[in-house]
């Protein structure tokens, strides 16, 4: 789908990927951001998420009637009220044995199994249900203050991204090769479904639209930046959250794990690594190539691009600007759960909260990965409030750097250099086929 203006405005969309309790530095990001776009006279028109940014996707969609400094505000006072036991059920308690005994009989497929996730999600249902106003989402998009919203999960039948899609009947639904994208009257099973962390959520059934039934998981296994989306569904700005650097000097600079026989950490670090950090970094940086080789005119292969897109039925690739809100340091987010969670439940003061100190316990003593896998569980209030906060402050220096709020430059916050005619070739040849393989 092509984009163009909207009222006499480029289309913006929001792209929020998946990160458990990071979920709170986007809301965060968007407190500073929607006031500003607002300011711009512009606003958010199509609302894309993957995981806990499917949540915050559905939650500022129907809180988009107000004015954006009221419904970014809503927004924060809700994530402030969010206690683990909003998420998932006690761990350690009445009903432990319980547990343990259907997650050992699943393990070993024995008959009362069933329980497929480590955790128990069920209270989220309820709190979306609180949290999330389902008909307002409905009611702001009939009457087009919001286009479109979008949430990815993973199919487990066809192991794909479906893009559950509300919009109304008259916007025709992109197609592709690699996303289905399915009309939907978002609900919390859709929402659910795209936040069911593999191994540690079970998968939720979705029983509608019949032509998508079935059980999903955790959209961020295999789209965890719904930037494609966002494009495909007309976006002509899109403003991107991410939780580490995504230039290539963030990328280049990644710490290294301590020497060492590796722990559970060490190795669950670099697994979320591959599938929530890594991807959102190479959805931004074919952005950034797109711009620079296809559409800049420098030295890409345009011609052959057009016609190939033509053949498939496909609008030519256009020039996306964007807004990036990330932290500076890689690995930031994980330092502050460590250094809360240390004040908070260190020692003795870890009886306060027993399944926040089993899951300490578990996850190894080296501070880095540990405070990087506590930082997508760690649903505790301060440790909120700090990620708020420091969504804030990297908004603010993206405002700063950006006094005109978007940004269309590869090489002025990604690092994509502009090189020589034959280097620059190469790369865009590579990028071309990897586009093709796509």
């Amino acid at each position: 789908m092509s984009g163009g203006l909207n009222g006499g405005r480029p289309r913006v969309a929001a792209v929020l990927p998946g990160g458990g309790a990071r979920g709170a530095y986007e809301v965060g990001a968007l407190s500073v951001l929607l006031p500003a776009l607002e300011v711009r006279g512009e606003r958010v028109d199509l609302w894309c998420g993957t995981s806990v940014g499917a949540i915050n996707a559905a939650l500022f969609a129907s809180l988009a009637h107000l004015p954006a400094d009221q419904g970014a505000e809503a927004a924060v006072e809700g994530w402030l009220s969010m206690t683990k036991s909003d998420v998932i059920s006690r761990v350690i308690g009445p009903g432990t044995p319980r547990t343990a005994l259907r997650i050992a009989s699943d393990f070993l497929g024995l008959p009362g199994g069933g329980a497929s996730g480590l955790l128990d999600p069920a209270p989220l249902r309820r709190s979306l249900d609180r949290w999330i106003d389902w008909l307002s989402i409905t009611r702001n998009v009939r009457s087009g203050l919001v286009e479109a919203v979008c949430a990815v999960a993973t199919s487990l039948e066809h192991g794909a991204p479906v893009a559950f899609v509300h919009a109304t009947t008259d916007r025709p639904l992109p197609t592709s090769d690699t996303i289905r994208y399915v009309r939907a009257c978002l609900g919390s099973e859709h929402i659910r479904a795209s936040a069911a962390i593999p191994m540690l959520f079970p998968p939720v059934e979705v029983t509608g639209p019949a032509e998508a039934a079935g059980f999903y998981t955790d959209g961020a296994t295999r789209l965890n930046s719904p930037i494609k989306p966002a494009v495909s569904l007309g976006a002509d700005r899109v403003l991107i959250i991410g939780f580490d650097p995504v230039g290539w000097a963030g990328k280049a600079s990644r710490e290294r794990r301590q020497a060492g026989r590796p722990h559970f950490a060490d190795v669950a670090g670099n697994v979320l690594d591959g599938l929530l950090v890594d991807p959102v970094a190479a959805d931004v940086h074919r952005l950034a190539a797109v711009n620079a080789f296809f559409v800049e005119g420098i030295g890409g292969p345009q011609d052959g691009a057009r016609t190939y897109r033509r053949a498939r039925g496909r609008p030519p690739y256009r020039r996306i600007a964007y807004a990036l809100v990330a932290p500076e340091r890689r690995g930031e987010l994980g330092r502050i759960a460590e250094r809360v969670f240390g004040a908070r439940y260190g020692g003795l003061r870890g009886l306060r909260s027993p399944d926040f100190a089993l899951m300490s316990r578990l996850l190894g003593t080296r501070a880095a990965s540990r405070g990087e896998l506590l930082s997508f569980l760690f649903f505790d209030h301060e440790f909120i409030a700090e990620l708020i906060d420091a969504g804030r402050h990297d908004a603010e220096r993206w405002l700063d750097r950006h006094p005109r709020f978007w940004c269309a430059d590869a090489g002025h916050d990604l690092g994509v250099e502009m090189r020589s005619e034959s280097a620059l070739e190469e790369d865009t040849v590579r990028e071309w086929r990897d586009l093709r393989r796509r």
